[in-house]
């Protein structure tokens, strides 16, 4: 079905005349790696033996996994382009939905400046339409390139590192256990509840997975109760100085909890090392998260005007883009909002098409009086208020992580009936931003 799906896609998907897009076969593995290579050439081993480790790889994968194809952008039957096509499941809204994300984009060296890059996000895009995935993602190497085509940001991700003694204390924590390979399944379980629980995050798909069982570096924890894993934590030590091995850092490279009390106890394990490491780093999406601490001051000591203390520093990651509005909305028909009877035109610029185009939802209060849904509106010419902006801004807003009255003050969005903002800020509300830790 997926071959299917992009034969018809290759037929017409908006590229470049006498470009055509397709799978890439195992026959063409020295030209993937090739192209690869040089377009990700950094930490990479390029000697004969570390080459042909590659293509084994990837061979492997090309064989083997079901959610990740490779893609190949052809000219004159020379392939100018690749990239990869991740098949995810994410917690869109309290529900598991389809997405796409797409991974390893490269431009023969030779090709650059050539619209290649583009036409492969075309392609990109329409495989997430053809699919009906709610969403496309991407981790973006230039964070302007893809803001021209329509990607709205998702949420920052937020990096601490704090001395390991202003960490919140937790007495107990008889229910941590170190974790070897023999609990990777374990493991993966506990993340796939783990993104069932939270907006945004999207279950572990093969690389990471592979990744996961091949690291033989970091160590494991885990929080068990009842006879089952409700979380667990991927760290290693790093110096902190050439002089003194007694100065060290714990770096958090993931950490996963099912309940409150699993990321206290976590914490507290972090804490009662500090004899071994001065200090921790670890990265969230969750935006409140300086609130738990003790001290929310970093190790910087930076000081910024006008009074405040630096406790972190925060980064773009996921970029989201909504190909198909009526399909987003259909799809999470299910999404509780405050009750409220409403009708909202979107008049947007399209990034991409450079077109302008119009997207109606309704809001209506449900039959019990307590909560709203939303559905697409029919054509309608008389909406209660109309919203100015871009189809970027559109993406982030329906996927929450945006407010609508910040993008209102900023002026990236201009409301018709500016007395409908308290009320449409409070509809496009998301408690919880989405987030994700995904490397892809």
């Amino acid at each position: 079905m997926k071959k299917n799906i992009i034969e018809k896609i290759s037929r017409n998907f908006g590229g470049r005349s006498g470009r055509e897009a397709k799978i890439i076969p195992p026959e063409l593995i020295d030209e993937y790696v090739n192209i690869y290579l040089n377009a990700y050439p950094a930490g990479k081993d390029l000697s004969d033996e570390g080459i042909a480790g590659y293509k084994s790889k990837y061979l492997n994968s090309m064989s083997s996994d079901e959610n990740i194809t490779f893609i190949g952008l052809f000219e004159n039957n020379q392939m100018i382009a690749l990239m990869k096509l991740i098949d995810f499941s994410m917690n869109a809204f309290g529900r598991m939905q389809s997405a796409v994300g797409l991974m390893s984009l490269a431009v023969h060296p030779m090709h650059k400046k050539k619209g290649a890059g583009l036409d492969m996000v075309r392609f990109f895009e329409k495989y997430t339409k053809e699919t009906g995935a709610a969403v496309a993602m991407l981790l973006p190497f230039r964070i302007d390139f893809y803001r021209k085509m329509g990607y709205g940001y998702g949420t920052k991700l937020d990096e601490y590192r704090i001395p390991s003694i202003n960490l919140p204390e937790c007495r107990d924590i008889s229910n941590i256990k170190f974790l070897g390979t023999e609990d990777t399944r374990s493991m993966l379980e506990c993340q796939k509840s783990f993104a069932e629980a939270n907006h945004g995050m999207v279950v572990k798909f093969e690389d990471e997975v592979r990744a996961m069982i091949s690291d033989s570096q970091s160590k494991r924890i885990g929080y068990v109760e009842d006879g089952k894993l409700k979380g667990y934590a991927v760290y290693e030590f790093a110096s902190d100085s050439d002089v003194n091995y007694t100065l060290n850092r714990i770096e958090v490279n993931e950490l996963v909890y099912l309940e409150p009390k699993v990321l206290r106890a976590f914490l507290g394990f972090f804490r009662n090392q500090s004899d071994l490491a001065q200090t921790v780093v670890l990265r969230t999406g969750e935006e409140d998260f300086y609130h738990i601490l003790p001290s929310a001051q970093d190790i910087s000591g930076n000081y910024i005007d006008f009074g405040f203390l630096q406790t972190n520093v925060s980064a773009i990651g996921t970029m989201y883009k909504i190909v198909d509005l009526v399909n987003f909305v259909n799809m999470t028909a299910y999404r509780e909002f405050i009750p409220a009877d409403i009708s909202v035109c979107f008049d947007y610029y399209d990034e991409m098409s450079h077109n302008n185009s119009s997207f109606g939802i309704t809001f209506s209060t449900d039959e019990t009086g307590k909560k709203g849904r939303w559905q697409v509106s029919e054509d309608k010419a008389d909406y209660d208020v109309h919203i100015e902006c871009n189809l970027a801004d559109i993406s982030s807003l329906l996927m929450g992580s945006c407010h609508l009255s910040s993008l209102a003050r900023l002026g990236a969005i201009k409301l018709s009936d500016p007395s409908c903002e308290s009320l449409l800020d409070a509809l496009f509300y998301c408690r919880q931003k989405p987030w994700t830790n995904t490397d892809y």
